[in-house]
C-alpha cells in the first residue's frame, strides 16, 4: 500500500511540475498579457504587404513604415502614413477600387470616415484600414480635405484584430 501511495504521489508531483512548466512557457511567450512571439513575427510580415505602398498619384509618403504589436489587445499592426492633395472622396474612391481589384472584401467603414477591408492571410484574417488622423477640427466638425491619412494592416492569431 505504501508503494502505491508513493507512486501516486510521485505521478501527481510530476503532473504539477509539467503543468507549471507549460504555464511558465505560455506566460513568458506573452500568454498572460499582450503579444506572443508569433504576433511579433506576424507584425513583421504585415509590414511587407505591397498594399501599404499603393497610393494615388497625388499622395506622397509621410514618415517611415512601421510595424508593432498592440500590447493591450494582442494584435499585429503595420502601416504607412501619406499626405495627399486631392479630395477625401477621390482618395476613398481610389482605395475602394484598389481593394476590390486586390481581393480585399469591404467591411464596416470606420467611424472617422475611413474604410475597412478584410482578406484571408494564411491561417488569419488581415484587415486593411484607410484612416484619417485629423478627421475632425477643434469644434468637432468633420474636415473634408484633411491632408494626412494612413494605411494600416492588422491581424492576430487569436482573432482579436479589427480595423
Amino acid at each position: 500500500m505504501k508503494v502505491r501511495k508513493a507512486i501516486v504521489s510521485g505521478l501527481l508531483g510530476l503532473t504539477v511540475l509539467a503543468g507549471c512548466g507549460v504555464t511558465g512557457v505560455w506566460a513568458i511567450s506573452g500568454g498572460l498579457y499582450g503579444c506572443t512571439f508569433r504576433d511579433e513575427e506576424l507584425a513583421d510580415e504585415l509590414a511587407t504587404f505591397a498594399v501599404l505602398d499603393v497610393r494615388p498619384p497625388d499622395a506622397r509618403k509621410s514618415g517611415k513604415r512601421y510595424s508593432s504589436c498592440d500590447e493591450d489587445d494582442g494584435f499585429a499592426d503595420a502601416g504607412q502614413h501619406y499626405e495627399h492633395t486631392g479630395t477625401r472622396e477621390e482618395l476613398l474612391a481610389f482605395y475602394r477600387a484598389m481593394a476590390a481589384k486586390d481581393g480585399w472584401q469591404p467591411g464596416r467603414d470606420r467611424r472617422d470616415d475611413g474604410l475597412c477591408f478584410s482578406k484571408p492571410y494564411g491561417a488569419v484574417t488581415a484587415y486593411l484600414s484607410v484612416w484619417f488622423p485629423s478627421s475632425y477640427d477643434i469644434e468637432g466638425e468633420p474636415r473634408a480635405n484633411a491632408k494626412e491619412y494612413g494605411l494600416d494592416v492588422t491581424a492576430s492569431h487569436d482573432g482579436s484584430a479589427w480595423c
